[in-house]
């Protein structure tokens, strides 16, 4: 027969055996859910969404291996299915060739755009500095040089 102290120790440990069992699977329903809820929203499925919708660690998702492959794999279809042509369009039609081309070309004016404008503050700035620097020169009586 064990002692009184050692029997408490035992209900103890698997009482917190216990507690641990029903704690990863209340998280690993949690994710389970997430990804449901991911799905359903259409929204990109990797591991920090997860995380997020589920309320579990990124180390929870990574250490569980069946949650970490569903991830991984959800991820990649998702990934392959937006990397699809429309399926109404032959990949190399001259419709999809000049959509492209269309949108690069507006991504590039926005760009060029952007630094023009850029450009022009910093020519300001050079330019209110030049007559700053000139009155201090006047002030001096150096505005001969």
């Amino acid at each position: 027969m064990q002692p009184a102290s050692q029997n408490t120790s035992t209900r103890r440990i698997e009482a917190l055996k216990k507690a641990a069992q029903n704690k990863r699977k209340t998280a690993t329903d949690r994710a389970e859910a997430g990804i449901r809820s991911l799905l359903k929203d259409g929204t990109e499925i990797n591991f920090r969404s997860v995380s997020r919708a589920a309320g579990v660690s990124l180390d929870f998702l990574n250490d569980h291996p069946d949650l970490r492959l569903r991830i991984e794999t959800l991820r990649g279809q998702q990934q392959r299915a937006t990397a699809r042509p429309p399926a109404n369009t032959a990949p190399n039609s001259d419709c999809t060739v000049i959509q492209t081309l269309t949108e690069a070309l507006r991504r590039e004016r926005g760009t060029r755009r952007d630094q023009v404008r850029d450009l022009e503050q910093r020519l300001a700035a050079a330019h209110g500095e030049i007559l700053r620097l000139q009155r201090r020169l006047r002030e001096h009586g150096l505005a001969d040089l």
